[in-house]
């Protein structure tokens, strides 16, 4: 019995499975009725299938099952509020959503792949306002929500413990962290001599504080140190600052520099401060 050569089997069986898609495409309807999370639209089966690298494209292409509500209607388990918006770049692409739907839209367009509209809402303000704090968040690394978790969470346990409507959190860079802990000897002929400086209702206020005293108090205290330099720090601050007021917390931020007074006098002529210099972040909610 003569064989059958593999190259001319898997040309048949490609063959098969291309006419099986076409067979599955050529069984929709021109015309596709769609519940999107409950919001009902009808458009054109090309219009859904018009950017063929969209997932819209290879959700209706024939190749996939998909599944339909009790009326008979395609579904799709997605919010609908903006899907308007993506059929009407689809079915016209100088169709845009207004500013101030641009940024949902964007999101909604990135879900379902929509390249072209993708593009095109890059160039809308707050659209880039958002790229650009993702891209900030992105160099902040991967521990960037958990430091806010964390921040959240012992505001929460202090009020809990102490029954207070008020709680505060102190925050520290990794490199200022360092700096308290391992700090060595002070430039000067004694120990740090310690200033701290708080923002008050009319301008700043000065105190003195011993180094043991802050160490001490640092050790003993609920911190949160964000594996940060100092000028990472300040943009972490920024971003969480503005995300909690955003996500409904009555909070604010305040910085309070700790720095050493102490000089070191060179022959009368000149002087050199010490470099010891550090700032706590203070965060308060209100419950």
């Amino acid at each position: 019995m003569q064989g059958i050569s593999l190259s001319k089997c898997n040309s048949s069986m490609v063959g098969r499975n291309e006419q099986e898609h076409t067979n599955l495409a050529q069984s929709l309807p021109r015309v596709i009725a769609i519940n999107v999370g409950g919001y009902y639209f009808e458009t054109k089966l090309s219009t859904l299938t018009k950017d063929k690298d969209s997932m819209l494209a290879a959700m209706f292409s024939g190749r996939h099952e998909l599944d339909t509500d009790s009326e008979g209607r395609y579904f799709i388990d997605r919010d609908g509020t903006y899907f308007k918006e993506i059929l009407n770049y689809l079915r016209d692409s100088t169709q845009l959503p207004n500013a101030d739907r641009a940024l949902e839209v964007y999101k909604e367009a990135q879900f379902y792949q929509v390249q072209g509209l993708i593009d095109t809402l890059d160039r809308f303000s707050n659209v880039f306002a958002h790229k650009l704090e993702e891209a900030k968040k992105s160099k902040l690394g991967s521990d960037f929500e958990k430091w806010q978790q964390q921040i959240i969470t012992c505001a929460q346990n202090k009020s809990l413990q102490n029954l207070t409507s008020t709680s505060k959190v102190s925050l520290l860079s990794q490199e200022d962290h360092k700096k308290v802990m391992e700090c060595g000897d002070c430039i000067g002929p004694h120990a740090h001599n310690l200033v701290v400086s708080k923002p008050a209702t009319q301008g700043v206020v000065h105190h003195q504080e011993t180094f043991d005293y802050v160490q001490r108090r640092f050790r003993e205290t609920d911190l949160v140190v964000c594996i940060l330099s100092n000028a990472d720090m300040k943009m972490f601050i920024s971003i969480t600052e503005a995300d909690l007021k955003n996500n409904g917390y009555c909070v604010s931020f305040r910085e309070e520099k700790i720095r050493c007074k102490n000089v070191k006098l060179h022959y009368g002529i000149g002087k050199e401060e010490c470099r010891f210099n550090v700032t706590e972040h203070v965060v308060e909610f209100e419950w």
